[in-house]
């Protein structure tokens, strides 16, 4: 068998047989286990599964053959042998689940379910240790039924999927012996199931025959007297509920503490015990009447407004929108520093201070689970979920582009994998996304974002972008159906009490009654918060509400920037007066104007004449400008047609604009090669942004079409070259490649960047790192040069199209003035009573 030498047999079960062998090539003692078929689908899955998970307490897979895998060989008895000498002592059994804890949790954090946890596939090595054997049931298909060599009575018939059970009924949840489709938390029943069992002797559920042991287990509670003193009853109770929503959510938060004993009171003369119950009559008297008394004078304090502010460590800022728990007592939000990436924070109201959620480095926009005990975010792609009393991060969902998520009272969470997608819905334990809206470019608009569910668990609030139909909706989750809840008022919040909020250009937050069973349409007028800072693309108000009534909010204006003038030592001048909300910021190719956002309409600022013009006119959303080379010529993304769809025309504006490429999705320009071809980004609803070439003669080719975050494709000026940034590698970094023939790709930024731009003489490409500009000097020999710092980023907005440069001396920057960024929260206490008094 290749290089293994069969040695003995150890065992074997439904699964094959398994030998102890050794790996000629290094030396090692190995287990081999081999197909009873030539690897069936089990076995793959098998190998996938354990292959995944690196650590101690779980048998480790070191190769794979056509019909057998290569394991870690683990000497020693299986815990199941170990009970069957009788009861194992309180703490030996804690120190033993510690350790089976560890290894579940490990295989969880990677969306792995073990599905037959039981004491003979868990092992005690000599030296003490734990090791998990088996995770060969996690998703395993078309096996035949078998007995298990421990007698156990396994159940493995047919494919894993609703409607068929699957693993041994004497640890099974009451949903698997049901046929339905488990998550991990069948691997918490089963955890509970073993713990009993060793403090116990025996299983918590029995039966003389199958049917009598699943019905035990879907109708009967374990003898909770059988465990000894001490035992953690209580944790044991939560790993054992029959509803999986009432279970244990996370095998990280078990309890596998002792529990103390109940103190003895000491006995006590019947004449002692007449003078403490007098005593406490006269306790009862005195604290009856205080409670009186504090509570007429509070009568009249009860409910009022409250503020606070949560300060950021010097040079942090806030870096998305805010998030508070159902009980408005814990806030999460995400702070970036000065140089890095931000990291999502947890600041409990009683506490002075913050704590970071680990493994939390690029979270942004934080959503809580409706009973606030976890707290989900977006990082890199991914939407992940944390359990607020620690540990790992756990992957729910993959999202190529960051436009919201929320978690509904059902467990599964609801989000937009891209910007055209609309909206999924998955399990918060991972699966399938299951499409909930269409958008169309047309009626049903070309975006549906930012999704809020409602208390009711019924309802979710999104924000529908679109020329024919834009605002804030609310879809019906039971008919997927949706409406217009706030025509034209985009970025939609639900606010507590039955309001729905939305802020405009000037950041102020007005309000509107909002009920999602009703037809009627709101109309956020009513001004209730002002100088909360908003998202300029989605105009989504970096606030967050709570049932019990308590706001926190980011205060600031993202109006308040300037377009300057920055040397390469980084000392700034005014390049045009006036203060905007500058999205967009393209430099002509000679410098001597600048395409910039003005609300949706793209503008031009001449600098030689101090004039300022408007390019696109209302009707439609302009972005993501990009010049000819010669100047003569404005490329955009419109969304007139529905989708965003490349538009061309004159930068004299002697003519209005013309389509230029339509496809399905959206499509945005980024740079101009010197023979005309166009590089532009494709927003796909599966593989995220994609980068694309559109030739003078109207044919598109791919350049990059992958499931990495690709951007920011721009044209070297003399076309020799293509600069991108990609998170390929799993963190954004700046290539170049040669162009056409891509012999040649370097990775040129050494610690992330994003955004590169070419000198107008392409001797250097200039790039945002984590928090500096830096320039990448192209040398003779075609090779690039180290990175070198010019100035820190802190002042200015740091995005593609965000800064440019023609002699590389000077870089005109947007620059974030005093009151533009938000390095604060505010929290208002008992908001809703402030609503109310003030009648809005």
């Amino acid at each position: 068998m290749g290089p293994y030498k069969i040695l003995q047999a150890i065992g074997e079960g439904g699964m094959g047989e398994v030998y102890r062998a050794r790996d000629t090539r290094l030396g090692r003692e190995v287990a081999v286990k081999i197909s009873a078929e030539r690897f069936s689908e089990r076995f793959e899955r098998e190998a996938r599964s354990v292959a995944a998970v690196n650590h101690p307490n779980v048998c480790t897979l070191f190769d794979v053959g056509p019909d057998y895998l290569v394991m870690e060989l683990v000497e020693g008895p299986t815990l199941a042998e170990r009970i069957e000498q009788g009861p194992v002592p309180l703490r030996e059994t804690l120190a033993i689940a510690r350790q089976i804890a560890d290894g579940l949790e490990a295989a969880h954090e990677r969306g792995i379910v073990h599905r037959d946890l039981k004491p003979a596939n868990i092992r005690l090595t000599a030296d003490g240790s734990v090791k998990i054997l088996d995770f060969g049931l996690s998703t395993t298909r078309g096996v035949a039924a078998a007995s298990g060599v421990d007698g156990s009575q396994t159940i493995t018939v047919g494919p894993t999927q609703a409607g068929v059970i699957l693993g041994t009924a004497a640890y099974m949840p009451p949903e698997q012996a049901r046929g339905l489709t488990v998550d991990k938390r069948a691997d918490i029943w089963a955890f509970g199931c073993v713990i009993y069992e060793m403090l116990s002797g025996r299983r918590p559920f029995e039966g003389q025959t199958m049917a009598d042991l699943l019905a035990a287990v879907m109708t009967t509670e374990p003898d909770w007297a059988a465990l000894p003193a001490g035992s953690p009853v209580r944790t044991l109770q939560r790993c054992l509920e029959k509803d999986p929503k009432r279970r244990l959510r996370d095998i990280g938060d078990a309890d596998l503490e002792p529990v103390a004993p109940e103190p003895v009171a000491p006995a006590r003369t019947a004449t002692r015990d007449r003078r403490i119950a007098v005593a406490l009559v006269l306790l009862l008297i005195a604290t009856i009447g205080t409670a009186l008394v504090l509570g007429f004078r509070s009568r009249d304090a009860a409910g009022v407004p409250a503020r606070l502010v949560i300060p950021l460590a010097p040079g942090e800022e806030v870096s998305s929108y805010p998030a508070i728990s159902p009980d408005g007592r814990t806030i999460a939000y995400a702070a970036k520093p000065a140089s890095g990436e931000p990291q999502l924070y947890l600041r409990e109201l009683n506490s002075f201070e913050a704590r970071v959620v680990p493994g939390s480095l690029g979270s942004q926009q934080p959503f809580f689970s409706p009973d606030g005990r976890s707290i989900g975010f977006l990082a890199h792609g991914t939407i992940f979920r944390a359990a607020l009393s620690g540990g790992s991060p756990v992957r729910i969902a993959d999202s190529a582009d960051m436009f919201g998520a929320t978690w509904n009272a059902d467990d599964t969470v609801i989000f937009p994998s891209s910007f055209n997608s609309g909206l999924l819905r998955v399990p918060v334990y991972g699966g399938t996304p299951e499409p909930l809206t269409h958008p169309d470019g047309a009626g049903s608009g070309l975006a549906h974002t930012y999704p809020q569910a409602l208390p009711d668990g019924r309802h979710v609030l999104f924000t529908l972008s679109g020329k024919e139909a834009y605002g804030t909706a609310v879809l019906d989750l039971s008919s997927k159906r949706w409406r217009l809840a706030a025509p034209r008022y985009v970025g939609g919040v639900h606010g507590a009490p039955g309001q729905i909020l939305a802020v405009n250009e000037n950041a102020e937050v007005r309000g509107a009654a909002f009920d999602a069973a009703s037809t009627a349409q709101s109309a956020p007028e009513k001004l209730l918060l002002s100088d909360v800072f908003f998202e300029l693309y989605s105009l989504r108000p970096w606030l967050a509400t709570s049932a019990s009534g308590t706001l926190v909010y980011a205060p600031g204006n993202p109006g308040k920037m300037s377009l300057v003038w920055v040397d390469r030592e980084g000392r700034a001048v005014t390049a045009s007066s006036g203060q905007g909300q500058y999205r967009d910021a393209a430099l002509s190719p000679d410098g001597s104007k600048v395409l910039v956002n003005h609300g949706p309409e793209l503008w031009i600022h001449d600098f030689k004449r101090g004039t300022q013009s408007r390019l696109t006119f209302p009707g439609s959303f302009a972005t993501s400008p990009a010049w000819s080379p010669d100047g003569k010529t404005v490329l955009f993304a419109s969304d007139i047609g529905g989708d965003f769809d490349i538009y061309s025309q004159p930068a004299d504006g002697s003519r209005p604009a013309e389509l230029l490429l339509k496809r399905p999705y959206s499509q945005y320009p980024t740079s101009v090669g010197p023979d005309g071809t166009v590089a532009f980004a494709e927003a796909h609803p599966v593989t995220g942004e994609d980068l694309w070439l559109l030739s003078p003669d109207g044919k598109t080719t791919p350049y990059r079409v992958s499931r990495s975050f690709d951007t920011n494709l721009t044209f070297s000026p003399d076309g020799r070259w293509l600069a991108y940034d990609s998170d390929e590698s799993g963190r954004r970094e700046v290539y170049v490649e040669s162009y056409p023939d891509r012999k040649t790709k370097v990775v040129v930024s050494s610690a992330g960047g994003t955004s590169p731009i070419w000198s107008r003489d392409a001797r250097e490409l200039f790039y945002c790192s984590p928090d500096s500009l830096m320039a990448v000097a192209l040398q003779p020999d075609g090779s690039f040069g180290a990175s070198q710092h010019l100035f820190n980023q802190s002042p200015y907005r740091f995005e593609f199209r965000t800064y440019g440069t023609t002699d590389g001396k000077r870089f005109l920057m947007i620059r974030r003035d005093t009151g533009s960024v938000p390095r604060q929260l505010n929290v208002v206490l008992n908001w809703s009573e402030e609503l109310r008094r003030s009648g809005k």
